[in-house]
């Protein structure tokens, strides 16, 4: 009866030595943004022409920027990840990953955009995290008051750092 357990607890400390649910491997990283859609419900028709004719450049290709992940940013793992794609002081809150997938708030001093809270959702793997975002902006000076912006944010490990 030992002999057989022996094997079962050798593979159970083995998986013990594997990385943790989200963590992500340490290199070089190229993230891209693109906003998919923004909306001021609002405006009139020729303002919502020259929004969508000024949002063209990031609604085609996107803005990409590159930085090198250390180990223990890798480590840290994906919520950190997303907290910090965003610049500023972020928070995710609530937020739940578990099995390749993630949702949350993210609410970052300031407001993103003008957004009290951006909702995410989205996939991760090791090497790459794809989300999707939108947040409803409230700015008094927006015909109507307000906005919608959506956005996808995906981020993929394309090697070593560059040194």
């Amino acid at each position: 009866m030992i002999r057989n357990l022996l094997p079962l607890a050798a593979l159970v400390a083995l998986a013990a030595c594997g990385k943790a649910d989200g963590e992500l491997n340490p290199g070089n990283w190229k993230t891209t943004m693109k906003v998919t859609s923004f909306e001021v419900p609002g405006a009139p028709p020729e303002m919502q022409a020259q929004i969508k004719q000024r949002m063209a450049m990031m609604m085609g290709q996107g803005q990409s920027t590159e930085s090198c992940m250390t180990a223990e940013q890798a480590k840290a793992g994906v919520r950190d990840f997303s907290k910090k794609s965003q610049q500023g002081d972020c928070t995710l809150d609530p937020y739940t990953q578990g099995g390749g997938k993630m949702s949350g708030t993210l609410k970052c001093k300031g407001g993103q955009f003008g957004a009290d809270g951006m909702k995410m959702e989205g996939t991760y793997s090791d090497s790459k995290v794809d989300m999707a975002m939108a947040a409803d902006i409230n700015q008094p000076a927006l015909p109507g008051g307000k906005a919608t912006i959506k956005m996808s944010v995906v981020s993929e490990r394309t090697g070593d750092c560059k040194k």
